[in-house]
């Protein structure tokens, strides 16, 4: 709320036009000898609102912890390795060791491989998250790069399965292995560009 002015005070006490303040308000022009801004009524000399006084944008303070999209990207890092754990558990390793599939396995050797390089990178993959788990828990500055490494790679592998599954075996069901490549595909789109523009993440992984 402005205060009203009283032009009256300015003709008892002439001024000096030469002369001038700036309003701490607003930072207009004040003829010295004027008790008040004409354009937002704060006396001369008064001493800037506090919520004024504060800064319009977020400081790094502000910006930093673990906090905000961060969470999402916590919560992956802890749930991921279960997932990658019961695929291990319930799909590769069965595969695998299942006298059933032995004779399969026998006469297709690259599905065989293939099967291999599954279980390992699942394996890799999991010890990948448990260490970027340590680095974004105790806010390393190497994080953000290491993620954008595991995503990318991630990436990579998954289509190369897909397109290697294709390859050997024609007529299989790959709905579940696409809906995979799109996935991971999109969530590279949506991380990596996050890990390398964020102020948050600058501001939190400094350690």
């Amino acid at each position: 709320m402005t205060n009203a002015i009283d032009l009256g005070d300015y003709l008892v006490n002439p001024i000096d036009p030469t002369m001038t303040t700036l309003c701490s308000n607003c930072a207009t022009e004040v003829p010295e000898g004027f008790p008040s801004c004409a354009v937002c009524g704060t006396a001369i000399g008064a001493a800037v609102p506090t919520q004024l006084a504060a800064p319009l944008f977020s400081t790094t303070e502000d910006l930093e912890g673990l906090s905000g999209w961060l969470v999402l990207v916590a919560i992956g890092l802890v749930v991921s390795p279960f997932v990658m754990l019961y695929t291990i558990v319930t799909v590769n390793l069965p595969f695998l060791t299942d006298n059933r599939y032995q004779p399969y396995l026998t006469s297709h050797p690259a599905f065989a491989a293939l099967a291999v390089f599954e279980t390992i990178t699942n394996i890799i993959f999991i010890a990948s998250v448990l260490a970027l788990a340590f680095l974004f828990f105790t806010k390393r500055k190497a994080f953000p790069t290491f993620m954008i490494l595991y995503l990318a790679t991630q990436c990579c592998v998954i289509l190369f399965d897909t397109v290697t599954v294709h390859v050997l075996i024609p007529s299989a069901n790959l709905s579940a292995s696409y809906a995979s490549v799109a996935r991971s595909l999109i969530g590279a789109l949506v991380w990596i560009p996050y890990f390398v523009i964020s102020r948050r993440v600058k501001a939190t992984f400094v350690r």
